[in-house]
């Protein structure tokens, strides 16, 4: 039963996750191909945000009926990748966008991704 249950969080994990690493995402930021958004709060973002990364928390989308045209105007048409704390909350905004017909990619959490790539603080 243990295999089984692994097995499924393993497939599980594996259609959540990005289909683009968060170095290829930060390269692509870094030519200016793709935006970066941090989805966190702003209490949250106080101790960091990876670099190159736009700020537009969760709360903007749930609450501000305006978000899409803001969202454009930050996301200006290149390829949208998402991050959150642990990867949950963008995975929600995620969703948002996909049922807005805006394509986007999570990749992940900063706790993980501070690990990964350059910070600002």
């Amino acid at each position: 039963m243990k295999k089984f249950l692994l097995l499924i969080m393993t497939i599980f994990s594996f259609r959540v996750l990005a289909e683009t690493s968060p170095k290829n995402a930060y390269a692509l930021a870094k030519e200016g191909k793709a935006v970066i958004i941090d989805v966190r709060e702003a209490d949250e973002v106080k101790g960091g945000m990876i670099d190159e990364a736009k700020w537009f928390p969760l709360s903007k989308i749930s609450t501000n009926q305006n978000w899409k045209e803001d969202f454009k105007k930050v996301t200006e048409g290149k390829q949208i990748f998402l991050y959150c704390r642990s990867g949950n909350r963008s995975g929600k905004v995620m969703e948002i966008l996909k049922e807005n017909n805006i394509k986007s990619e999570n990749i992940g959490g900063y706790e993980t991704l501070k690990h990964e790539l350059p910070i600002k603080r």
